[in-house]
């Protein structure tokens, strides 16, 4: 099997891996740029022919304050710079055409994220999914479906 790394960005977000196995991991996003570039080398090191799925997010959004943008797009470049430094083909996909994979979800927030929640680990049952993990696993759920 193709191994593939999908990556919710952010702080609060997530990675989920189809590793050469087969086998499906999750793990919360590893705090601080170290931590995420290691985790990265390391997933590359275990995974010959390894591929990325990073969601297509890290611009300003009206209504968001200038300066959690800047956080977080610079958050966004430092996954995409750790992901081009090991050598792994990186796509993007946005936010609403993965979760489309996902079938019909709410449109309030907290509600969407838990149905997204629920969904995957449906899904994988055996992991536990979390909040921080399930749109990573939902990136993943899309990325089962197309060729990357």
């Amino acid at each position: 099997m193709k191994p593939i790394l999908c990556i919710d960005p952010g702080a609060s977000g997530g990675l989920a891996l189809v590793c050469n196995d087969g086998t499906v991991e999750a793990y919360p996003m590893p705090e601080g740029m170290t931590g995420q570039i290691d985790a990265i080398h390391h997933i590359a090191a275990t995974n010959p022919g390894l591929t990325a799925i990073i969601e297509n997010v890290g611009f300003h959004r009206p209504g968001n304050s200038a300066v959690a943008s800047c956080k977080f797009a610079r958050h966004v470049g430092h996954l995409e710079a750790a992901l081009y430094a090991c050598g792994i083909p990186t796509t993007t996909v946005t936010p609403s055409k993965w979760m489309a994979a996902l079938g019909s979800l709410p449109a309030e927030k907290r509600d969407r994220k838990n149905a997204i929640k629920e969904k995957v680990a449906r899904q994988f049952p055996h992991l536990k999914v979390t909040l921080g993990t399930a749109d990573a696993l939902g990136i993943l759920v899309w990325a089962r479906t197309k060729t990357v």
